[in-house]
Order: C-alpha cells, then structure tokens, then sequence
C-alpha cells in the first residue's frame, strides 16, 4: 500500500468515527462546543432530581447523540446515579413503533443489570420481562419462506409488546418493570435512561403517544427520562402535551456559523482536531465551516466528501475546488425530491429572509435541513447555504 493511499484513509477514517458519535469520543475527538451546553443542563437537573423526565429536541445532525452521550457519562459520575444510553433503533424498527415498546426496552436494560442476581424471585422477573416484551416480535428474513408467515408480521423488527390498560400499556409489563426498578435501584441507586432515535420517527402523532404513554409509564416506576424527538413536536397542537407530561424541555439548535465567532472556532477546531494544519487551505475551512450552516453532520459529510475529492484529484491537500466540488454534489442531493412548492418556500425565505413554520410543507423543509433554525445569538432561520447557492443559479420559473 502506498504512503499517500493509507494517509488517505487515515484522514477519511478520522470523519468516519465521527458519524458516529460514541466512537469519536472515544477517539479523542469530542470537542466541547462554546457556551452552556444542553449536556450540562440536563445532567445538572438530573443530579437534583434523579426520577424527572426531559425532551431533547433539535434538527437531524445538531448533535443531539453527541450531547446525550456526553450526559450519559456525567451522569454516571454522579455517586449513587446510573444512567443507561439506548439507541431505540437497535430494538425495534422506529416506523413501527407502539405504545409499550420504550416501556419494554426499559425492562430488558434493568435485565441485564442485575442478570447476575441469585435472587429466584429475581430471575423469573428477568425471565417474564423478556418473554413478554418479545412476545410479538418477528424480523422477515429475506432467506425465509415468505408465503409460510402471517403478512402482518412481515418486515417487523424488535419489539411489539402487547397493550392494554392503564397508558395503553400492559399492566403486566408494567409491574415487571417496576420490580426490576427496585431491584436494580438497590444495587445501582437511581436509575435514568436516555433514549435516542426517536427524532427519526416521521409521526409526530405517534411520538407524541409514546411520550404521553411510555414517558408517565416509565416515570411512574421511578426512573429518570431523557427523550430525544424530532423538532416538529414544538410546533402544532402537541406542544401542550410535552409541557404535561414531561418535566423539562430542552432545545439543541444548529450554530450560526456565519454571525456567532465562536461558533465558527468551534468547527474550526473540530478540523483541527482531527486533521493536521497543513492538509486543508485555510480558505477551503471557511468555505467548509460556512457551506455547512453550522450543522455537524453536513460538516462532517462535506469534509469527508472533499477528502475523498482530493484523493481522487491526485492532490495532496483539501483546496477550494474539491471543496466547492463536495458541497455542488450535497446540495444537489438535498434538493431531490422537492416539490415545487417547497422550492417558492425556500426562494421567498432568502428573499425575504423571514419563515413562521406553519404548514407542513415548512415542517418538512425544518426536518429535512433544507431550512435551518438558529437560537443564538438571536432566534432566526435561513436557507441552508449550500442549497442557497444552488437556488440562486437557477431562474425562478423554472420551478414555478
């Protein structure tokens, strides 16, 4: 392998790690980013309320994982707290998701706690936990024989536990659950769980059920919550149901870039980090750390994606042609799939520089990144700016 190839990948597999946030902590590449951060808030409140319930909320790629990882580990420094990080979607397919599934998960994790235990009361506590929260679970196996299997359970992954009672979850997970919780307690002291994922979850309806149902259920045994959503919950009728039923709500907004310096350092620092000084052209960083719109994750795909362009150039360093290159090719990508109606969103917005999220056309242009929301230094919205530069090469009748 030659010299230049495993530099190569070295430099890409520094950006590898970082699309996923527990490896680029453990890596070293974790930078703290400027101000009080949402992971200090909620591990301060935790420590003082060890069983209170909190949404996390803020766009795809805002860095809520990151936070909520970081949380996981302060927490856990916390002398008689243990915190227990899920990804939802490693238990069950988030399109499918019910009442009862968090509730179910919830009981598998206090499972493997205290799996350990002599306790026979104990074990067969862990037996009918596991037993009833995969009690409806099937995943299709392409090798299977399709026509030997009830269509209903086709293509369903993880948990589907039964519901009934009470917040439409069973009264028998429930309880099993609420055993586990002391058990484990006893041994670990308070018990809080951070459930990620569920901000994947295109319902708002349903994610809205499952905070109204397996949020009280889980707090009602004593645990401590923290819930990551979609941004979308704020916005429309259910606002007052995550005021009830939780009781703290915190925002992770995307950092501009453009007018918060130390924003911009933060992202400078995070090439820094990871790469040597001399690898990228200072101005192709500026036009990274701005082409990004302060989002991490299109920070990290556009420099990877120019990494990746530089190699293939023959190049040795990152300048602005291959980064200008990354951002054409995002930006395009981005923008498939955009109805003509999104598109005079969008193209009012940069003329006006104005956006009241109302319709669900606007929802989806928040969710989807193409327009992006900012909470400092001062509350504003824009345009992604690498959809922003293509928008502005192409005549408006075109997509009128």
């Amino acid at each position: 392998m030659s010299n230049r190839l495993k530099l190569f990948r070295e430099r890409m597999a520094a950006f590898e790690g970082a699309a996923n946030p527990s490896e680029a902590i453990e890596s070293g590449y974790y930078v703290h980013a400027p101000g009080k951060l949402l992971v200090d808030t909620i591990s301060g409140r935790i420590a003082l309320r060890p069983s209170s319930s909190h949404l996390l909320l803020g766009g795809i790629g805002s860095g809520k994982t990151t936070q909520l990882l970081v949380a996981c580990q302060q927490i856990n420094e916390i002398e008689d707290t243990h915190a227990i990080y899920v990804d939802v979607s490693l238990y069950t397919d988030i399109s499918q998701i019910t009442n009862g599934v968090l509730t179910a998960i919830a009981g598998l994790e206090l499972a493997k706690l205290i799996e350990d235990s002599k306790d026979e009361h104990i074990i067969q506590s862990i037996d009918s936990i596991r037993n009833l929260a995969n009690g409806y679970t099937y995943y299709y196996d392409h090798n299977d024989d399709y026509d030997n299997y009830d269509s209903d359970l086709i293509s369903r992954k993880g948990i589907i536990p039964k519901k009934s009672e009470g917040y439409g979850i069973s009264l028998d997970l429930l309880e099993l659950v609420s055993k586990l919780t002391k058990a484990a307690s006893e041994k670990y002291g308070n018990i809080v769980f951070l459930f990620d994922g569920l901000d994947r979850l295109d319902d708002t309806k349903v994610f809205m059920q499952l905070v109204y149902s397996d949020a009280k259920a889980i707090s009602s045994v004593g645990i401590g919550l923290v819930l990551v959503g979609s941004l979308t919950a704020i916005y429309g009728n259910f606002r007052d149901t995550v005021d009830k039923s939780l009781d703290y709500f915190c925002y992770q907004p995307f950092f501009d870039v453009e007018n918060d310096l130390e924003a911009y350092n933060f992202f400078e620092k995070i090439i820094q980090t990871r790469l040597s000084e001399d690898f990228i052209e200072k101005s192709a960083i500026k036009v990274l750390i701005l082409s990004s719109g302060g989002v991490l994750r299109d920070f990290i795909t556009l420099t990877q994606a120019s990494i990746e362009e530089t190699y293939l150039s023959g190049e040795d360093q990152v300048g602005q042609k291959q980064v200008l290159k990354a951002v054409d090719d995002f930006s395009r990508s981005q923008l498939l799939g955009v109805s003509d109606k999104e598109l005079n969103i969008l193209e009012q917005v940069i003329k006006t520089k104005t956006f009241i999220p109302r319709t669900d056309e606007d929802l989806r242009l928040l969710v989807r990144r193409l327009i992006l929301e900012y909470r400092e230094p001062k509350i504003s919205y824009a345009v992604h700016p690498a959809i922003k530069q293509i928008l502005e090469q192409i005549p408006v009748q075109s997509y009128c």
